[in-house]
């Protein structure tokens, strides 16, 4: 997956690096990656079906 999410410390849009697909607990669809740059965990929620 070529996922972008957003980065909060280089406040910038960039590919998340080992993006899985998780499922939040208020059964919302999201992506759990981490900054390829920083190193920071990115999370980005996706539109529910």
């Amino acid at each position: 997956m070529a996922e972008k999410g957003y980065c909060v410390k280089c406040k910038a849009k960039t590919e998340m690096k080992d993006a899985i697909k998780v499922t939040m607990k208020n059964g919302r669809p999201a992506l759990k990656g981490v900054c390829p740059k920083c190193g920071t965990g990115m999370y980005r929620i996706l539109p529910s079906k």
